[in-house]
């Protein structure tokens, strides 16, 4: 890894340093201006000017809208693992089990997807698998094979680094969290020495990378410090099987393209692999909407580098008054979208009570049982949907959703180590004042939870994207660059 690639991602550069000496060495003062700079580097990026973004809105690419929706959902993620510990109540149907207080509003349908947090998992591998394959399908588009050999080989080489490096790290901090107490109880660590600690954290390590070849065997081993965890193997896992089948359709006809790879994933949906469903499902929306958007698939295009932001990707035309037609097509898709977030509102338990969902769970197609299709579908109405409208789009290009998307990895991993320490110190306080018996006491105590917890949680994953997340990126793309053969220059 490169020597400043840490110092490049997390602390201001020292070259600026107009009082050090040029022959290198570092006196008392510049240690001092080091210590201050590393202080200055604990501060959340969004409050470092120096950090902040020149222009007065990011920088946006064709694709930076899943970027906001899958911060978004990491977000949710995060949401629905705080509500879950620590008011089950609000996983049940509205109006049923309310255990002596009255239901609350945030457990109605649609309302309650701001802490649901399984169906989001699934918009991630959809999202992967349109992400990941956005650029290999732009290149076969302009029959560029050698850049698309190179992306490829580039992409497989640098995937199990870029997943598991900064999950090994996260495991490391909560195995060191768990030995010295500062992690829940129930997470109490039974070894009585350190090393015997980091064996465990080298052998759950192990268990994670092994996890890649039993994506769908759910009593397989889990990471025990970061359950959260589980969707890294599924995600090495299936994008490695999107590189093949990108290859493999390569040299082929769109139309003949398209027409095997839905062949592929109608199978793959009959053999209950969902997760492949998902991804596979991902690069079918990007290549239908990069068949939408021909003014990126022309040969003059650049592989490499994606055009300027524009957010339909069309040639710009003159405005005029939505036809019929294109009103009712875009009601279509919102249509799709409400649906697809009253699916996302499924209640962890009694299903069968609730109105709507009690008839999809009865429906549920072969061989599948209970929630995890729904969501599946769920999920590729709400992708596709933002793919098609605009105002969809317009939301999750806003600076919150992107900075999401930016730290969406980060928080992901990050967040059941900041709850897990908190947690055990901040509830008794909060149950002493807010008491959960009542309807009142229950929406204080989950909000006061959120004031307090939200900002040390966003601070941490904004601290670990600058510290890890960024530089194992860079790292990547040092090892391969030190990996790979050089071309001979002709």
């Amino acid at each position: 890894m490169p020597k400043d690639a840490f110092s490049q991602a997390f602390l201001p550069p020292l070259e600026a340093d107009p009082g050090r000496p040029r022959d290198g060495s570092i006196p008392y003062p510049s240690g001092m201006r080091i210590l201050q700079k590393l202080a200055f580097g604990l501060v959340p990026s969004f409050l470092q000017p120096r950090l902040r973004p020149t222009p007065p809105k990011p920088h946006l690419h064709p694709t930076s809208y899943l970027d906001g929706l899958r911060g978004i959902a990491s977000f949710i993620v995060m949401m629905g693992h705080y509500t879950e510990e620590n008011l089950g109540w609000y996983t049940e149907p509205y109006g049923l089990y309310e255990n002596g207080a009255p239901s609350s509003p945030l457990q109605l349908p649609f309302v309650r997807v701001i802490y649901s947090a399984r169906p989001m998992v699934h918009i991630f591998f959809i999202i992967s698998g349109y992400v990941l394959s956005y650029k290999p399908l732009k290149q076969i588009h302009s029959q560029q094979y050698a850049a698309l050999a190179t992306t490829l080989s580039s992409s497989v080489f640098r995937r199990g680094i870029r997943l598991f490096l900064p999950s090994i790290v996260t495991l490391f901090i909560m195995a060191l969290a768990v030995y010295y107490g500062l992690s829940d109880p129930r997470y109490a660590s039974p070894f009585l020495s350190l090393s015997l600690q980091l064996s465990h954290w080298w052998s759950t390590c192990w268990e994670l990378l092994w996890a890649s070849w039993a994506i769908n065997d759910l009593s397989y081993p889990q990471p025990v410090y970061n359950p959260a965890l589980w969707t890294i193997p599924v995600e090495f896992a299936q994008s490695l099987l999107l590189f093949i089948v990108i290859l493999g359709l390569s040299r082929c006809l769109t139309n003949i393209r398209l027409l095997i790879l839905s062949c592929v994933i109608a199978f793959c949906f009959h053999t209950g692999e969902l997760y492949a469903v998902e991804f596979l499902g991902g690069m079918f929306i990007a290549e239908v909407t990069l068949l939408q958007n021909r003014s990126l698939l022309s040969p003059t295009s650049s592989p490499t580098v994606l055009p300027k932001y524009v957010l339909d990707e069309k040639p710009e035309k003159p405005k005029c008054v939505p036809t019929i037609k294109q009103k009712l097509i875009e009601a279509f898709w919102i249509a799709n979208v409400i649906c697809g977030l009253f699916i996302a509102s499924w209640t962890n338990n009694h299903v069968e009570e609730v109105w709507g969902l009690r008839f999809l769970n009865a429906h549920t197609p072969e061989p599948y049982s209970g929630q995890r299709v729904w969501f599946c579908l769920g999920a590729f109405q709400i992708v596709v949907a933002c793919t098609q409208v605009r105002c969809l789009q317009n939301i999750f290009n806003t600076h919150i959703a992107q900075y999401l998307g930016n730290i969406s990895y980060a928080l992901y991993l990050t967040h059941n180590l900041c709850l897990t320490i908190l947690e055990p110190r901040m509830l008794p306080l909060l149950d002493s004042y807010f008491a959960k018996d009542t309807f009142w006491g229950r929406q204080i105590n989950w909000l006061a939870g959120l004031v307090l917890y939200l900002p040390i949680i966003i601070c941490v994953a904004d601290l670990f994207w600058r510290a890890v997340d960024m530089p194992t990126v860079k790292f990547a793309r040092w090892v391969e660059a030190k990996c790979i053969v050089t071309p001979k220059k002709t």
